[in-house]
Parts: structure tokens; C-alpha cells; sequence
């Protein structure tokens, strides 16, 4: 009975190294404007992340920094994180042993699939911030082959195989590098894309991203390829080439709401030898209060607005990814969960000392509800077409009233990104 009371104890304590950053703290940080003491605070309490949550501490100091403006500091966490998923999805495959007998907390945490890709996109937005867009393209490429290389993993493919933001936003850096050919290419696969996140997600296609998709596509002499598309949108107006030709364009990215939590659902099954417990995660998502903005930019008596755009709803592609791999996480917890049958009968044959084991079990087993805590809920996107000047830019939510975000100087034929974070 001593060797079985030592066993739990072990295992109790194996089940409890999961480490914890306090988010309502760096939450109020964030709400009251105090970013530099966001910041400061994640890397000051480093450690409060615990040994298996080195990839959460790197993607939350990049996203911090990133929002600080620390764009060079927040660049070198990307690349950190980027390495380390990558090392630790490559690893995930043969170190499972450890969490296989007691809980997914005993191995570092390698991210959800669309976290792992996600990494890719917001550090290509991190590069875009300063205008390294050749450094931002790099990043948008390897998304792509990272989510390729994920899905020939499986045989049951997830939904998300492609981004469409990504591709939008690569066509933004061409066309600010005045390579529009390139440009035409990835708004054209944009819009295949946004078709797929419409049936998925539920995302419309954006109009402004029709808008410059119809516009390059003149520009480049490739109105032909998309004529079937154009009599679909005879409603929409957009500006020629050579209408913005002389004209800087400010594009604004808005990150709206909080990130998706996952949170722990238990089955309880009665069995002679005690309760077996089966523990598996889910999503649990907070809808943003406000899902409507315009951006207006003013120069003296100059006022230009637009409305921002849905591009990318992280809620539901995150809440998508996992019913994907549920039948993957359900397999494994089963298999786990017999395992542990196994052992516990070969431990003893006492019928109480096999009672007390699957009893502790129920503390034990536990769903892994480690997530990325700092992304948005969702990405809006807005882009404004300005004549040459120094404007104040502003949003405005849901009809609340103008809130400065920051000054612009703007040159003719000068793309610059503006990022806000609600």
C-alpha cells in the first residue's frame, strides 16, 4: 500500500508542473495604455511560464513588443518561437512517452497547428510595421509551407491549409514594392481564399481587397483573366491606376478583441475498479462587444474615411482547427487512458489500492488547455488612398467617436502601415 500511496504522490506531482503567467494583470496593463510595462512585466516574470511553456513566453513577448512599436526586439522573439515550434513538432512524434501514462502537462507545449502558422503571420506583420517587406514576404512563404508540411502529416486534413490574409497582405508589400504582376498573383489566390474562408468561417470576401485585385489587374493587362468575375460586382467602385498613382496609401490593421481560451471537459465513466476519467480540451470564445469600425485621416480641412474589413477571424479558425484534430486528441486520450488500466492492474491486484489509483486519476488526467493568450480574437483591415501630407489618423468604433491612434507624414507613392490593438 506504501508503493501505491508514493505513486500517486508522484504522479500528483508530475500533474502539477504546469506553469502560469497572471493575464488579468498584463490584460489591465494593455487596457490602461501601459505598454511598456506589458512588456516589462512578461520578461520579469519569465519564469512563471514554467520549463514546458518556453514557446507561450516567446510568442507573448513578440506580440507585446510588437504592439510597443519594439519591432526589432519583437522580430528576434518571432524567430525564437518559429525555431522552437518547429523543433517541437518535429520531436512531438517520438517524446510523447512522457505524457503518455500521465497528462499532456509533462511536455513542453508545441502549439496548436494554427498557432504554429500563426507565428509566421504576425511576425510577416511585425517586418511590415517598419516597411522590411522583403523580410515580411519571406515570413508569408514559410506560412505556407509550414501549414503544407502540417497537413501531409495527417490524414484527415484540417480546414485551415491556407491563409487568405497572408496572401492579401503579400499582395499590399508587392504592390508598396511596385511589383505588380506579383502583386495581381496573390490578390487573384486572395480572393480563392477568401471563398474558402466564407464556406468555412464565414468571413466574406473583402471589398477592398475586389477593389485592388480589379485595379492591379488593369494596371498589368490581365482584365481578361477575372472577366467572369467583374460582372458580379457591377456595384463596386474602385480607382484606377493611374488615379492612385500620385497618391501615398495608408493601410490600417486593427487587432479586435481577445484570443480564445481553451478550457478542460471531464467524462466520467463508472467502472468496478473505480471511475475512469477521460479529459479533453475545447474553445471557449468571448464574441468582441464591437465588430464595426471606420479609420478617417484628417490634413486641415481634409477628411478621408473607410470602413475596416473582417480578414481574418482567429475565434473561429481556432475553434475549426481543433474540431479537426478532435478525433486525433480523442485517440490519443483513449489510448491513454487504457494504458493507464493496464498499469494500474499490473501495479496491484487489490481491488482498493486499484480504487484509490483511478480516483487520483481524475486529478491527474487533465486536458491541455495551454494556448497562445495574446492574439486577437479577429483582424480587421482598412486602407486609405492619400495625397501627400502629414495627417492625424483616427478610429472610430462602433459609432463611439473619433479616438486618435498616431500622425502620419505620407509622400506620393508611399505605402505606410498603421497597427491598433483593441
Amino acid at each position: 500500500m506504501k508503493t501505491i500511496l508514493l505513486s500517486i504522490i508522484f504522479l500528483f506531482t508530475l500533474s502539477a508542473c504546469a506553469g502560469s503567467l497572471n493575464y488579468n494583470i498584463l490584460d489591465n496593463y494593455m487596457k490602461t495604455g501601459s505598454c511598456p510595462l506589458a512588456a516589462e512585466y512578461v520578461k520579469k516574470h519569465e519564469k512563471d511560464y514554467g520549463s514546458n511553456e518556453r514557446l507561450l513566453f516567446l510568442l507573448d513577448s513578440a506580440m507585446i513588443d510588437m504592439l510597443c512599436g519594439n519591432y526589432e526586439e519583437s522580430s528576434r522573439y518571432f524567430q525564437s518561437a518559429e525555431d522552437l515550434a518547429g523543433d517541437l513538432w518535429t520531436k512531438s512524434f517520438t517524446k510523447e512517452t512522457a505524457s503518455f501514462l500521465v497528462n499532456d502537462y509533462t511536455i513542453p507545449y508545441a502549439g496548436e497547428d494554427f498557432e504554429r502558422a500563426l507565428i509566421y503571420l504576425f511576425s510577416a506583420i511585425n517586418y511590415a510595421m517598419p516597411g522590411q517587406y522583403d523580410e515580411a514576404l519571406v515570413e508569408i512563404r514559410r506560412l505556407d509551407l509550414n501549414l503544407r508540411a502540417i497537413n501531409d502529416k495527417y490524414e484527415e486534413k484540417n480546414v485551415y491549409k491556407e491563409d487568405a490574409f497572408a496572401r492579401y497582405l503579400s499582395g499590399i508589400m508587392y504592390e508598396a514594392d511596385n511589383n505588380l504582376d506579383d502583386a495581381y498573383i496573390d490578390y487573384y489566390k486572395a480572393r480563392q481564399a477568401f471563398k474558402d474562408y466564407k464556406r468555412d468561417y464565414g468571413t466574406p470576401v473583402p471589398r477592398i481587397l475586389l477593389e485592388d485585385l480589379f485595379r492591379v489587374a488593369g494596371a498589368v493587362n490581365r482584365t481578361e483573366d477575372i472577366r467572369s468575375v467583374l460582372h458580379k460586382f457591377d456595384d463596386l467602385e474602385w480607382l484606377k491606376q493611374g488615379e492612385v498613382k500620385g497618391l501615398g496609401k495608408v493601410v490600417f490593421i486593427h487587432f479586435n478583441g481577445s484570443s480564445p481560451v481553451k478550457r478542460e471537459s471531464k467524462l466520467f465513466v463508472p467502472l468496478k475498479d473505480g471511475p475512469l476519467t477521460i479529459a479533453f480540451p475545447r474553445y471557449e470564445v468571448k464574441p468582441p462587444a464591437c465588430r464595426s469600425s471606420r479609420v478617417i485621416a484628417e490634413s486641415g480641412t481634409l477628411r478621408i474615411e473607410a470602413e475596416s474589413e473582417l480578414v481574418e477571424d482567429i475565434n473561429k479558425i481556432a475553434v475549426k482547427n481543433l474540431k479537426d484534430r478532435s478525433n486525433r486528441v480523442i485517440a490519443k486520450t483513449a489510448a491513454r487512458v487504457a494504458a493507464k488500466q493496464v498499469a494500474i492492474r499490473s501495479v496491484t491486484k487489490n481491488e482498493t489500492a486499484r480504487t484509490l489509483l483511478n480516483i487520483a486519476n481524475i486529478f491527474i488526467e487533465k486536458a491541455d488547455t495551454r494556448t497562445w493568450r495574446t492574439l486577437p480574437g479577429e483582424i480587421y483591415l482598412s486602407r486609405l488612398f492619400l495625397p501627400e501630407g502629414q495627417y492625424s489618423v483616427y478610429i472610430n468604433r462602433c459609432g463611439q467617436g473619433d479616438e486618435a491612434v498616431e500622425s502620419v507624414n505620407l509622400k506620393a507613392g508611399e505605402t505606410k502601415f498603421i497597427l491598433f490593438e483593441s
